[in-house]
Formats: structure tokens, sequence, C-alpha cells
């Protein structure tokens, strides 16, 4: 399986505070997909790129009352871009980019190395 990119919502602090605890909030992902899952990035409002990943190291489970079972991501070591990646129109990315802490999307880990923008990405209407 390839490996792939978790793209999530948070503030623009959220990746650091990440990274020196350990790892990432509870997340609702199918079990199929945590073998794929390799890396995760947070987008913040205003945020025009993406300059590092932080690694997945491990998943583990989660129960939240009244929620159901979720998994928590544990991090490692960031990544960081050979160049940072702009975004692009906001209006390509509107309804594919996670908009809350609890959504995410997933973009494999190649095509998001060789994009020129995220907007590239996303899927066609």
């Amino acid at each position: 399986m390839a490996p792939a990119v978790l793209l999530t919502h948070h503030h623009r602090q959220a990746m650091r505070h990440a990274a020196d605890r350990g790892f990432w909030m509870p997340l609702a992902l199918e079990p199929a997909q945590l073998p794929q899952l390799r890396y995760l990035t947070a987008l913040s409002p205003g945020q025009a790129c993406i300059g590092a990943l932080l690694e997945i190291t491990a998943f583990e489970p989660w129960h939240e009352p009244g929620i159901g079972d979720l998994w928590l991501p544990f991090v490692g070591q960031w990544l960081h871009l050979p160049r940072p990646l702009p975004l692009g129109p906001r209006a390509r990315l509107r309804r594919w980019l996670p908009q809350r802490p609890q959504q995410w999307a997933v973009v494999p880990l190649l095509a998001l190395l060789a994009a020129q923008r995220l907007s590239d990405l996303a899927p066609q209407r």
C-alpha cells in the first residue's frame, strides 16, 4: 500500500504541540486506511502553504463516550518538504479540505510531493 498523508484542520500551533507531546487527537478513521497513513499535517485558517509533515508512528484505539470508536495517531519525526507546497485557489479546495478538527482527507504522499499546488490534487467536480 502506497504511503499517504492525513490532512486535518486545526490551529496554527497544533502540529508543534502534537510533536511535543507525541500524539495527535483521536479521529474517526477507517481501520483499513491505517496501514497507508504515514504522515499528517494540519491546515489552519489563513495558511497559504504546507511546509512540513509529521510522521505517524502508530495508531491506538480510542473510545469516546457518546461518539464511538476512534483512532489516536502517535507522531514522531518532522519531515520538512523540499519546498513549501502552496494550497492554491481556495474555491477548488472548499468542499474537499477539512474545515473542523474532527474532519480529515487522505492524499497519496508521492502525489503531494510532486504537486505544484495542493489544489491540483483536489477531486474534479
